[in-house]
């Protein structure tokens, strides 16, 4: 007499399926995770130096920079986890003309680089990779 259901070979082979299914979505949902942490820090760093950029064309010193911002900042080239290292280059100055014939008229400007260093987390080593961003400032010379 032969009865409906399932054999035992067919619940193990389907366990099997959902237990792979499983443990690749908790990998997946552990990656996303992961690349959020480092997404958030790369963002809260794009707005700290957007932030620090704004600040030196106001005409602000380094120092009072870094005291006004709202994240922990150095000069550190290796900061810890959490703060940040802003740096500025010293100003060049150049001069830019605008207009031609006698409409031209010169514009004095200061040209700086302001450098950003942080820590990015990584998940394959327990080392601290550190990420680093460069941008370029022009201000008035006149100030």
């Amino acid at each position: 007499m032969k009865t409906a259901g399932y054999s035992l070979i067919e619940v193990m082979v389907v366990a099997g399926i959902v237990a792979i299914g499983l443990a690749a979505a908790a990998s997946m949902i552990n990656s996303l995770m992961f690349q959020e942490e480092i997404n958030a820090g790369a963002v809260r760093a794009a707005n700290l130096q957007e932030q620090a950029v704004m600040l030196h064309r106001l005409g602000l010193s380094d120092t009072q920079i870094r005291a006004l911002l709202p994240e922990v900042c150095g000069t550190n080239a290796t900061p810890a986890r959490d703060t940040f290292s802003i740096t500025f280059s010293a100003s060049t100055a150049t001069n830019m003309t605008v207009g031609s014939g006698t409409n031209a008229w010169t514009i004095g400007l200061d040209f700086t680089t302001c450098t950003l260093i942080y820590a990015s987390p990584s998940p394959a080593t327990n080392a601290t990779p550190y990420r680093t961003n460069t941008v370029g400032i022009l201000r008035p010379a006149i100030r």
